[in-house]
């Protein structure tokens, strides 16, 4: 399924993307501190550069249930030095944040998969 639930108001129906509840989940996650930066894969990377920013995948896997539930994975990179079930705690209620402030949406399981560590400057 790409899109959640049809939302009807008075005026007619709202839909969201998945790929928009990505976004949200990949922004919010990265205003935490100590993540470095979402983890991605080769093959996103080099749809990325082909299509020159306009073809845009986030490496965020979502998950529409029932009720207005999803399920949300992500993988990050954290920062040398931090205390990464901390981080990764950190990630999980700024992401369930915005995306019941943002989408109406609430997330039933938020996974994080720590993939790496960077050192940042030196």
């Amino acid at each position: 399924m790409t899109v959640n639930e049809d939302k009807r108001t008075d005026y007619g129906m709202v839909k969201i993307h998945k790929n928009v509840i990505a976004q949200v989940a990949s922004l919010a996650a990265m205003e935490v501190e100590g993540v470095s930066r979402i983890s991605t894969n080769l093959f996103i990377e080099a749809l990325r550069i082909l299509s020159k920013g306009k073809i845009v995948k986030y490496p965020v896997k979502i998950e529409f249930k029932d009720n207005n539930e999803v399920v949300i994975a992500i993988s990050i990179v954290v920062k040398y030095g931090v205390n990464m079930p901390n981080v990764a705690a950190s990630v999980q209620e700024n992401v369930k944040r915005a995306i019941e402030k943002m989408a109406g949406l609430y997330p039933a399981d938020i996974h994080i998969k720590i993939k790496g560590v960077e050192i940042k400057g030196g």
